[in-house]
């Protein structure tokens, strides 16, 4: 089983779980993190790091999705990589976060990763193009 965590600004990382969970079910090894402001970078950065620390000592692999590059989740979740093994996905949205849950019993971590990046592409539209396309 792949363990999952979610680190966002704001409440988007809640959000995004229970928005997933409304589609797929109650989620097991499903964790999330928000930073809002006035929240401690530093706290964030050892609670990623403590949580990806007990997953692995239940030799689960490790997915953290963070919403955007260079963001204080995205920053504090990099800096754990210097020291722990793990998947990092940034910029996550919807389809992507249902595509993990849906292969993440049934597919490495590292799979996962590089099956969700092509999602992420293809998921991406104007949706006034698709719209001309049906009004032709």
């Amino acid at each position: 089983m792949t363990e999952v965590i979610i680190v966002c600004h704001g409440k988007l990382a809640e959000a995004l779980k229970n928005s997933a969970e409304l589609i797929t079910g109650k989620q097991e090894h499903i964790q999330t993190y928000n930073l809002e402001h006035g929240d401690s970078v530093d706290e964030l950065n050892a609670n990623i790091h403590d949580s990806i620390v007990e997953a692995q000592k239940k030799h689960h692999e490790v997915i953290v999705l963070t919403d955007m590059m260079s963001g204080s989740p995205f920053n504090a979740t990099t800096a754990n990589m210097k020291e722990l093994d793990f998947i990092h996905i940034t910029g996550i949205n919807m389809p992507i976060l249902l595509e993990i849950l849906m292969l993440r019993k049934t597919c490495t971590a590292n799979e996962i990763a590089n099956n969700v990046i092509s999602v992420g592409r293809e998921t991406i539209k104007l949706a006034n193009d698709l719209f001309k396309k049906v009004n032709l």
